[in-house]
């Protein structure tokens, strides 16, 4: 179809006192002596004819589509979907994406209302690095201690209630506790209990996961070899916290009376719960979770989210 030099240059005007200007139709119909219909017409053609065209950026190199793709298939509210590039082998880099992409996503998510957990990790160390901003909320930590200073839980929870100036409620025990004797123990300490009073008031939880089977889990590897092994061969391909899941998403419960976390009943009634991982191996700990119906959110790189959509 062609356009008249007119035509085209009245289309250019209603077009950008529209969409650049803010303008209802009605005032450009009425300024213009067109009809209201003429000017939806005319901004349809500006489209049409590319005389507008429209860009969508989305921040961090997100890919709208594969969000969308993941979200369908697993029926979760959001997916955020970082585009890393195919030749992307350094992990750390990766991390940073989706940490940054996480960060975000708090910052918009989280008001002064909400009472937000957090668990631990390189990817969550990374997102409360790129985390600048959030509303002065409680900040739980959602497990004791566990692997390195800086990726801990206790750390992360003091790093990002630092930044909002919310209240933080930090677990100075270990993850796991030698016996169930010494956990009880430990769970009735009057700074614990603060701590688990509030796990029924949490809102939003943001959680790395952790696979087994390929290996990447801090839980895993803090854990005795003999202790690794028979859990391995129970099964165990995943872990939220310090809940432990085989592929289907069925439990296994031989942590439970030792760990001092979060546990699996209180992580399905969280409204938003926020998993935060990357790269292909972990891709079956994720589908582990999303079989459990554990995750409403999920933050991740292209690698995994393909991954994802090519498991059964």
């Amino acid at each position: 179809m062609s356009t008249s030099a007119g035509t085209g240059m009245l289309a250019a005007t209603v077009a950008r006192r529209y969409y650049m200007d803010g303008e209802s139709k009605s005032k450009i119909a009425d300024e213009l002596g067109i009809s209201r219909f003429k000017v939806a017409r005319l901004l349809e053609l500006s489209l049409k004819e590319g005389i507008v065209r429209i860009t969508i950026t989305a921040p961090i190199a997100y890919n709208v589509e594969l969000s969308e793709l993941v979200r369908k298939r697993f029926g979760l509210r959001q997916v955020i979907v970082v585009d890393t590039p195919d030749d992307e082998h350094d992990p750390g880099r990766v991390r940073h994406r989706i940490g940054a992409a996480a960060a975000g996503l708090l910052s918009e998510l989280v008001t002064e209302d909400d009472v937000l957990g957090i668990g631990w990790g390189r990817t969550m160390s990374a997102m409360a690095n790129e985390l600048h901003s959030i509303a002065a909320c409680p900040v739980v930590q959602l497990g004791g201690m566990m692997g390195s200073v800086r990726e801990n839980s206790l750390e992360l929870v003091r790093r990002i209630s630092d930044v909002g100036g919310g209240r933080a409620y930090p677990l100075f025990v270990p993850l796991v506790a030698h016996d169930a004797a010494t956990a009880s123990g430990l769970r009735s300490q009057p700074a614990v209990q603060a701590v688990w009073r509030q796990f029924d008031s949490i809102t939003i939880a943001a959680v790395a996961v952790g696979s087994w089977e390929p290996a990447d889990s801090q839980l895993r590897e803090g854990l005795e070899q003999q202790e690794r092994e028979r859990l391995t061969k129970k099964g165990v391909s995943a872990e939220i916290v310090a809940t432990l899941l085989r592929k289907d998403g069925s439990i296994i419960t031989d942590l439970d009376d030792r760990a001092l976390a979060f546990d699996f009943e209180h992580l399905k009634k969280v409204p938003q719960l926020i998993l935060v991982a990357g790269g292909v191996k972990k891709a079956q700990a994720i589908r582990a979770c999303l079989n459990a119906s554990l995750g409403t959110v999920l933050v991740t790189d292209r690698s995994l989210a393909r991954a994802l959509l090519n498991t059964a």
